[in-house]
């Protein structure tokens, strides 16, 4: 594999790490303040990401540890951002 598309890969997963942790936060948050309305739309969203995710891992995961990484870093810092930084 190619550094450009290792590092293109790299971000693409952190990307969707960041989002799929930001929106798992978001929907957590919102269950305890009672709006499952909102919580449940989260979920329908959040669902499709999981499913992207367990879809490319089961295709062609195996290229690099460094895409892994990558995808761990924006799980935690998608986490971060939403509890210390987002006043939702």
């Amino acid at each position: 594999m190619n550094m450009l598309n290792l590092l293109v890969q790299a971000i693409l997963y952190f990307g969707i790490g960041f989002l799929e942790m930001f929106l798992a936060t978001q929907r957590t948050y919102w269950i305890s303040q009672g709006r499952s309305r909102a919580a449940a739309l989260l979920v329908f969203f959040e669902t499709f990401v999981a499913m992207f995710i367990i879809y490319k891992i089961a295709n062609d995961m195996g290229n690099s540890f460094m895409v892994l990484v990558a995808y761990a870093a924006g799980n935690a810092i998608g986490t971060y951002i939403n509890l210390e930084k987002v006043p939702f």
